[in-house]
């Protein structure tokens, strides 16, 4: 449970933290709502078409904004050795992963509700009654999202490369989230559809990379 407890603390930390920054979260929900603006303007009047291209805009501009928060949290906690510091002052360093899976999350369920609700208004695409069950299509990919970004950051480390490293190795691994969303969404607005199967491989990939990331931390990133 001491992790558990670091963990949240942490996770509260890096949101107090882009909260009072203003600057990645609100930048990536600014980004996306032009993207889908960009979009809308270029397909035109085709309002069946704007609606069943919206499940891939949301997960691509999803895709992209975790490699921008996750790089941002991670560099905010490497400055000034405050990572060394973690490391030493918590009863299990492994708080740090789990934590930052937590601040990811929430992050990214804020950006992809906001995005939907940039996407009723752009490209036309009905959030009824029946649409409520976005909300935790959206849980779940941010959740499989923010996994394995959390991981690939671990990994990354303080590498010379990692600003290159950090996108190579995320953007394969976000595909099956970006399937798996783009088509749980899909599922939604279709009213039919193997919502569940979807969901369940978000789901799935969540608890995959959650749990090699908890079993590899202490190694992978002890501080030299």
């Amino acid at each position: 449970m001491s992790m558990v407890r670091e963990a949240l603390e942490l996770a509260r930390k890096d949101i107090v933290t882009e909260i009072r920054a203003r600057d990645a979260l609100p930048s990536a929900i600014a980004l996306g709502a032009t993207a889908l603006f960009v979009v809308a303007l270029s397909i035109g009047p085709d309002v069946e078409r704007l609606r069943s291209l919206a499940p891939a805009l949301v997960g691509v501009v999803l895709a992209f904004a975790t490699i921008t928060l996750a790089d941002r949290l991670d560099a905010v906690d490497r400055a000034d050795d405050a990572f060394v510091a973690l490391w030493l002052v918590l009863d299990d360093p492994r708080a740090i992963l789990l934590g930052r899976v937590i601040s990811l999350t929430a992050s990214l369920f804020v950006l992809e509700l906001g995005l939907w609700v940039s996407a009723s208004l752009l490209l036309d695409v009905e959030l009824t009654a029946a649409t409520v069950v976005l909300v935790p299509v959206a849980l779940l990919s941010s959740l499989s999202a923010a996994s394995v970004a959390a991981l690939v950051m671990t990994l990354v480390g303080t590498t010379p490369q990692r600003t290159v490293l950090a996108p190579t190795l995320l953007l394969p691994l976000l595909v099956p989230t970006l399937l798996s969303g783009v088509q749980a969404a899909s599922a939604v607005l279709a009213g039919s559809g193997p919502l569940v199967l979807w969901a369940s491989v978000s789901g799935a990939e969540a608890l995959l990379f959650v749990g090699v990331g908890l079993l590899t931390y202490r190694e992978a990133a002890k501080p030299a």
